[in-house]
């Protein structure tokens, strides 16, 4: 139990305590009741930082990892968007790439086809380090941290372009983090993060990001007090369709020449009017919480009593947090679908509902479909477009629980 600031040590203050759920990412083989932990949400009395205080054992997090990058479109087509931004930064053949949490590889993968740059991936999680080695994109298989950093260095060098996209609110220690990644990069070089934006998160009641992986919830004032700390800077930011809501942060060192765009000062600015860290806010955000999962709760009870089948699209961290905080089990929902073969077969973790292929959708009888990707919900609803032909009706959770015809 955590009870200073991840990033700056000072005392943290309880917001609201959500109780027990399972780890979102234990899916497992067999139907059992997993063991639950407490999971509250706290920020820094000094620097303002959202964080949760448990502090798990990572390797109950991320050792055995069965979410693969590689799956989404929308996180394709994301990255094609970045390659161009990567152009104009001057990364070629002769740039040194490492990723950080590089999951199986697929981003550095593309990087490397593109620009026929040396590319080297760190990630904790044995099955996709093995995946991505397999692949021949060399994946150091550990956490990435300020002495990991020094034998890379010694073996490597330093690089050009560090990557830490969708991993710095899975942090316990991020200036452990920072202070490796400062240690790593070259003096010209850039450091790009991508990470849920707390804006959004509190702003569209985006509740569902609160589970143990997620340790931090970062704002950009946050991700440049950690830069700060670790003699880095940001120079350019952009906000990105992804996780519902993301910033993608362009990072520098302090001995950098790179100037600070308007852009990043003007969200900055946003952030501070919007009065993001005020304990008011974070109290309204408490209150759309309850209601907004009793709301769910009662809207799926209702549909169920009137003899509906509904079943869920997306076994995602996401959305397993979302039916444990809303009380949407197996006595509600008849089938989970997704397409990632790492998780069909398995149960989810704190509902015990059996992952299927898509594929069935057609063959068994379902009336709704929850879409518990919601982030992603376009390139779902597209997919499953036969489903809304034969008269099934989707169900989108944020920011308002809706059923689309």
């Amino acid at each position: 139990m955590k009870k200073r600031c991840r990033i700056c040590n000072y005392r943290i203050k309880e917001i609201i305590n959500l109780g027990k759920i399972a780890l979102v990412g234990n899916f497992l083989k067999k139907k059992i009741d997993q063991k639950k932990y407490n999971i509250s949400l706290n920020y820094c009395l000094k620097c303002k930082h959202v964080q949760i205080s448990e502090q798990l054992n990572p390797d109950l997090l991320f050792k055995n990892y069965l979410w693969e990058t590689g799956i989404s479109k929308s996180n394709i087509l994301l990255i094609k968007k970045l390659l161009i931004k990567l152009k104009k930064l001057g990364i070629n053949k002769k740039s040194k790439i490492l990723e950080i949490a590089s999951n199986d590889g697929s981003f550095i993968k593309i990087l490397k086809k593109k620009f026929n740059s040396f590319v080297i991936g760190v990630d904790p999680a044995r099955n996709l380090a093995k995946k991505a080695n397999s692949k021949k994109i060399f994946t150091i298989n550990n956490y990435f941290n300020d002495k990991l950093s020094y034998f890379i260095k010694k073996k490597f060098n330093k690089f050009d372009f560090i990557f830490a996209r969708n991993v710095i609110a899975h942090l316990n220690n991020p200036n452990h983090t920072f202070k490796g990644i400062e240690n790593l990069l070259k003096d010209s070089g850039a450091l790009i993060i991508e990470v849920p934006h707390l804006l959004n998160i509190l702003n569209k009641n985006q509740y569902d990001n609160i589970f143990h992986e997620h340790v931090g919830f970062h704002s950009l004032k946050s991700i440049k007090d950690l830069c700060e700390k670790n003699h880095l800077k940001i120079f350019d930011v952009e906000i990105i369709d992804s996780q519902g809501g993301s910033i993608r942060c362009y990072i520098c060192k302090n001995k950098s020449k790179k100037s600070i765009s308007r852009k990043t000062k003007n969200i900055l600015k946003i952030e501070k009017k919007s009065n993001l860290f005020s304990r008011k806010n974070l109290e309204k955000f408490k209150f759309k919480i309850k209601n907004h999962s009793k709301n769910m709760n009662r809207l799926i009870h209702d549909l169920k009593k009137k003899k509906n089948k509904i079943s869920v699209y997306g076994a995602s961290g996401k959305g397993q947090a979302l039916m444990q905080f809303a009380k949407i089990d197996n006595k509600l929902i008849d089938y989970v679908f997704d397409k990632s073969k790492l998780k069909q077969g398995r149960f989810t973790p704190g509902t015990n509902i059996k992952i299927r292929d898509p594929k069935h959708i057609s063959r068994n009888k379902v009336d709704y479909l929850i879409i518990l990707s919601w982030n992603i919900k376009d390139e779902i609803i597209k997919q499953e477009r036969f489903f809304l032909k034969k008269g099934g009706k989707f169900i989108i959770p944020f920011p308002k629980p809706k059923i689309l015809n």
